[in-house]
């Protein structure tokens, strides 16, 4: 009965988590400020799986996806930053799905060892299938990322004359990276 339940909380708050999703069509988070000209693009390593990936960022290699947060919020884009969270919350559920066996042999007072290997296989399943769609999210934000990395920036800037002191105007459009 106990496995029962901690499967159905699991699947509730996996469901829970893939149900925010953001529709592709919602016109509320349209970008209103510059992207900032400083930011990188990111490079997945060739070889990386959905099981976990490399990820570098200005030519360094990133110690962890985490490391991914900063440029991220630098850049500030809702979907981003959504997907980046999902990666987050799902890996923190990954995790803590490997703790149901253990919850389960502290407080089962009926320790058959069917129902032990169901709850330790099925914890097996969940923390992979988890541990998956998460890294799916930061793959999608990296890709949202490139792309608005590769749009066309257009900018004016106003830089002073050195010998005469007065303001020159100058407007330029660079796409790509």
């Amino acid at each position: 009965m106990r496995t029962i339940l901690l499967l159905t909380i699991l699947l509730s708050l996996t469901l829970s988590a893939n149900a925010q999703r953001r529709r592709d069509d919602d016109t509320s988070h349209y970008r209103s400020a510059p992207i900032p000209a400083h930011l990188l693009p990111i490079e997945r390593a060739y070889g990386s799986s959905s099981l976990g990936s490399l990820y570098f960022y200005g030519g360094k290699k990133l110690s962890s996806t985490y490391s991914l947060e900063i440029p991220f919020y630098e850049l500030n884009d809702p979907t981003v930053n959504h997907r980046f969270q999902t990666f987050r919350t799902l890996t923190t559920l990954s995790r803590l799905t490997a703790l149901v066996p253990l919850a389960y042999i502290v407080l089962s007072t009926n320790r058959t060892g069917g129902t032990y290997w169901t709850v330790y296989g099925g914890s097996i399943v969940a923390s992979l299938t988890l541990s998956i769609i998460g890294n799916g999210q930061i793959n999608k934000a990296v890709t949202r990322y490139n792309e608005l990395l590769r749009q066309p920036r257009m900018g004016v800037s106003l830089a002073p004359i050195p010998l005469t002191g007065q303001l020159a105007a100058g407007v330029g459009i660079s796409y790509g990276f």
